[in-house]
């Protein structure tokens, strides 16, 4: 049999129903334990301390997974024994295994988050068992708290941006709190007064998967000239004006502490950039055969750094991608691309999606433009581009 790691989390006996057995055969009380399995087995909710026959008749009845919640269930401690009756239980798989009633979570349970076990084996269907009724309490405990998290960058990186500018993005070390994102950040004019509200306050704060990357968007009706939130409370960014953005010290991390350091970008604002991007103004530097040295591509201008990591890639003269990794630099003005394996000898080609943009929402070949008339296609269409070069 595998051998288990078992952690005792701890529990809570509220009362049982005894079973039409001797009080002998109920020596042990139920408890809860989290194990972490070995190999590729996923982590469970164990329960020890039921009665093997009790066990026995629940596997003899064959329990579906519609009828499991009757009988167990696991659900985010709410307080009350009535609230957590009402609470929808958390999804996953329940087994009788090695003498021990098991739960295995469908999606990992919470670091630090307390749950509830709630047993009635009297509600078991296919039998007549006048078993055990039972509440246990089981809290994840956290992991060590990591270094203390920093402001890795802020894009664009560049010290002048366009008055056009759409977004920015933050990059942090580690998970920070959401909620209050808004009321974290900054943005001075150069005569010391604060910009109101330049950037679009969205409930669903827009985190990237892995928490670890923030997009900010500025108000897009006072950056397109001619709109009327722009007439009525002014620009975001003015031609010709110094800038400082600030991202507070006191940010909590999900650990309660602050940043490590405050974060200030002061940058100048120039001219409206309503140009399209144009892959063919780009310069390709194609690197050696049989050596693994990058690709370099100098754009015309600084691209959105976040589009650039996922709308360029290589293919070879078959069509097929060649695996590599894309990196950002230079301002985003300069992007790499570094093969998995050493070039071939041949004729390649630099696929780019034509959804690619700029810092100022200009994209390939066509400038930005807000219209709220325009209807959304069912399925999204996507053109690509190409930039053609060769490997000797």
């Amino acid at each position: 049999m595998t051998r288990l790691r078992s952690t005792l989390i701890g529990f809570s006996f509220i009362g049982l129903a005894l079973f039409a057995l001797p009080l002998a055969a109920m020596a042990a009380e139920p408890a809860v334990q989290l194990v972490v399995a070995a190999g590729t087995e996923p982590l469970a909710v164990v329960i020890t301390g039921i009665d093997p026959d009790v066990l026995k008749a629940t596997a003899e009845a064959r329990l579906t997974r519609d009828e499991w919640p009757k009988v167990a269930r696991v659900v985010v401690d709410p307080g009350t024994d009535t609230e957590a009756a009402q609470k929808l239980p958390v999804a996953g798989e329940w087994s009788i295994r090695d003498q021990q009633l098991r739960f295995e979570p469908l999606y990992p349970l919470a670091a630090g988050v307390k749950y509830r076990v709630v047993c009635d084996f009297r509600a078991v269907p296919r039998t007549t068992l006048r078993g055990p009724v039972f509440t246990l309490t089981l809290t994840v405990p956290k992991p060590p708290p990591g270094p203390r998290v920093r402001i890795v960058r802020v894009y664009p990186s560049a010290y002048r941006l366009p008055e056009n500018t759409l977004r920015m993005y933050i990059h942090f070390s580690g998970p920070v709190a959401r909620g209050e994102v808004y009321s974290r950040i900054r943005l001075i004019r150069d005569d010391g007064k604060e910009v109101v509200r330049p950037f679009v306050e969205l409930d669903e704060e827009l985190w990237s998967p892995d928490g670890l990357r923030l997009t900010l968007l500025f108000d897009p009706g006072r950056v397109k000239r001619g709109l009327s939130p722009r007439e009525e409370h002014g620009p975001i960014l003015e031609e010709g004006r110094r800038y400082t953005f600030i991202i507070d010290a006191q940010w909590p991390d999900t650990e309660g502490r602050p940043l490590l350091a405050p974060f200030r970008k002061t940058f100048v604002v120039t001219a409206p950039d309503d140009e399209p991007v144009w892959p063919n103004d780009w310069k390709l530097l194609p690197p050696p055969a049989s050596s693994d040295a990058p690709l370099i591509i100098r754009l015309a201008k600084p691209l959105d750094h976040a589009l650039l990591g996922r709308l360029l890639w290589v293919v070879d003269a078959t069509g097929q991608p060649v695996d590599g990794t894309i990196s950002v630099g230079g301002g985003e003005r300069v992007v790499t691309f570094t093969p998995a394996q050493p070039w071939r000898r041949g004729n390649y080609k630099l696929i780019i999606n034509d959804e690619l943009e700029d810092v100022c929402g200009n994209r390939v070949g066509e400038p930005f433009e807000v219209d709220v008339f325009k209807p959304i296609p069912l399925r999204p269409m996507v053109k690509l581009t190409e930039r053609p070069f060769t490997v000797k």
